[in-house]
């Protein structure tokens, strides 16, 4: 059994290190630094092969990039040269010395704000001087007044400069080595919100400092006039990537009709687009799962993908081109597996926050969260980056305690009034997957659905899904719908 106060020893070292750098540099450490931080402290002789073999990496990539930066941020930060062997040592005299600096300000600050008290003079300037002591260790000193901490309110990406993304580890790692692959194809997918196109966002910033052109396109824009068309599709398609490569738009040179769509585009593609361009091309579309909705299209163009992908094996030309695909649903179109791009090159599956990374992100809101607040968030949330992120924003806003936040967070007046109003207004435009989602709420066991139905509710991330069986995702779910479900009767769909 591990022991608790060891690891509340941890956590408070990691933190004090964290903030230490943070307020010296500016900078937080990334995911894969902290980890490669918590291994040392934990184990100050295990070897990096042993740290890289616990967290999933190669050895060299932990020895030669991340420990480096790492031991050099702290140095900087520090004004002293730290490693791998005394970091430990170096926090904790510098905690001790930061604590001893606090209660010297402190009796300070006091004597001179007792003088005026002693002679008559009472100055609001001494209470002033005293509620800015900071005070180590005690919750209050944990959160920052809301006006400099610069909070985010999370809504839809999260920015590439922003200190609250929370890395995947391993994946972006897993990404960025597979992005300058000849011909590389990334597949990521996940139920909405949970952080896809944050994750696409940084492999195009990666791509770009290795000097490659990128162009991003979200399916989620196009007309539905254009989505059920192939041959307005594809064009869609060339014509803004085109675009966005600043290059002059030259379809009606290379689409012929007795070729067909998908032959025209890819000429177009491979004649023009990549013989212009000099440097790789990572294209990224978004929100893939839209053109689902149209079979007879996606049919079509899924495979086309899949071809383009399949030329890259001895087509140096083609190789030049690196696709990433995202959607937040399984396909369930009736393609082979020669047929489909979702059986090829890297496939990321992107999950809940974990507990150490739920931890993580409420020490970046500057929150002093114990053990059991966290516990009850996560229950609440399970996790979920979105719901999980609003949360802690209100906290460290201090607009709210946790016990309202969950008294509250199914309520019309909760955080979460607006998320969980437009999935039961979904739900009511779709009396079947309403239907369905109500044999999930009542069920106390995982359940089997009709597939399409399971797809649909998993990518609005309302259930989870394993083994063929699905099951409510989150406790603020159940609550929610539980009630809904309750005061509306069975004829409430027809």
């Amino acid at each position: 059994m591990v022991n608790l106060q060891y690891l509340i020893d941890i956590q408070e070292g990691l933190g004090f290190a964290e903030q230490l750098v943070f307020s010296n540099t500016g900078q937080s450490l990334s995911d894969i630094q902290r980890a490669v931080l918590q291994k040392s402290w934990q184990g100050q002789r295990k070897t990096y092969d042993q740290i890289a073999q616990e967290l999933g990496y190669s050895a060299s990539y932990i020895k030669q990039t991340v420990a480096p930066k790492l031991w050099k941020l702290f140095s900087e930060a520090l004004g002293e040269k730290v490693s791998k062997t005394n970091f430990r040592s170096v926090l904790e005299r510098r905690q001790v010395n930061q604590e001893s600096s606090h209660t010297q300000e402190l009796i300070g600050v006091l004597k001179q704000g007792l003088e005026p008290y002693e002679k008559g003079k009472v100055q609001s300037t001494a209470k002033q001087q005293i509620s800015n002591v900071s005070f180590p260790n005690h919750p209050q000193s944990q959160i920052l007044n809301p006006q400099s901490q610069q909070l985010e309110l999370p809504e839809g990406r999260v920015p590439l400069a922003s200190r609250f993304y929370v890395e995947r580890v391993p994946y972006e790692f897993r990404c960025y080595e597979e992005i300058v692959k000849p011909g590389a194809f990334i597949h990521i997918k996940a139920p909405r919100q949970m952080g896809k196109t944050s994750l696409m966002v940084r492999i195009l910033a990666h791509a770009e400092t290795q000097g490659y052109q990128t162009v991003r396109l979200n399916l989620q824009r196009v007309d539905v006039e254009i989505l059920t068309n192939l041959d307005k599709f594809l064009r869609w398609l060339a014509y803004n990537v085109t675009r966005k490569l600043n290059l002059k738009p030259m379809l009606d040179d290379y689409w012929h009709e007795e070729l067909g769509s998908k032959v025209s585009c890819t000429t177009y593609f491979q004649d023009y687009l990549l013989e212009q361009i000099d440097s790789p091309i990572v294209l990224a579309l978004d929100e893939v799962n839209e053109i689902f909705k149209y079979p007879k299209i996606a049919q079509d163009f899924l495979p086309l993908l899949r071809s383009w992908y399949e030329e890259a094996k001895d087509s140096k030309i083609w190789q030049k081109l690196r696709l990433v695909l995202v959607n937040s649903t399984e396909v369930y179109l009736p393609l082979t597996i020669h047929q489909s791009p979702f059986t090829v090159g890297l496939p990321i599956q992107l999950s809940s926050f974990s507990w150490e990374q739920v931890q993580d992100l409420a020490q970046r809101h500057q929150l002093d969260l114990s053990i059991g607040d966290l516990a009850q968030l996560m229950w609440l949330v399970a996790g979920h980056p979105y719901l999980l992120r609003l949360a802690l924003y209100y906290l460290a806003r201090q607009d709210l305690t946790l016990e309202e936040l969950v008294q509250k967070a199914t309520s019309d007046q909760g955080i979460y009034s607006e998320h969980l109003q437009r999935h039961w207004w979904t739900l009511q435009q779709h009396p079947d997957l309403a239907v369905a989602f109500e044999t999930v709420l009542r069920a106390k066991v995982p359940v089997a659905l009709e597939q399409v139905q399971a797809f649909k509710l998993y990518s609005m991330g309302l259930v989870n899904w394993s083994d063929n069986q699905v099951m409510v995702s989150c406790n603020l779910y159940q609550r929610y719908f539980s009630n809904r479900f309750h005061s509306h009767s069975a004829t409430g769909w027809e």
